[in-house]
């Protein structure tokens, strides 16, 4: 006991430090708990309405985008951080939406276009 008690603060406190001996595997289960649909096609309509948004739309407005990621629709609300037409590509705060996967795309606030 008295060897436990002479060690160093940082030292006692490494006992209890997480321990991760399957690395990736709880990002695994998580992949595996998320509902996979399937890609459903945008109408002519709602196409045009993306591309007008698209093409009106500024760096630094708020923005609301459904889109395609990997096996299922996932919703982000967040500012415009950038718009690559050439690559065919929206970035909103950090997540890179190319055009092709956006299902619709919705402005939050008032007279934004």
């Amino acid at each position: 006991m008295a060897n436990i008690s002479n060690r160093r603060i940082p030292d006692r406190a490494m006992q209890f430090a997480p321990f991760a001996a399957l690395k990736g595997y709880y990002e695994t289960v998580k992949m595996q708990e998320r509902i996979t649909e399937p890609r459903r096609d945008v109408s002519e309509e709602d196409a045009e309405t993306i591309s007008y948004t698209l093409n009106n739309l500024r760096i630094g407005v708020t923005v609301k985008v459904r889109y395609y990621d990997i096996d299922s629709y996932t919703t982000i609300t967040g500012v415009v951080a950038e718009i690559n037409f050439p690559y065919r590509r929206l970035k909103v705060i950090k997540t890179a939406i190319p055009f092709d996967d956006i299902y619709s795309i919705e402005l939050i606030g008032k007279g934004i276009i």
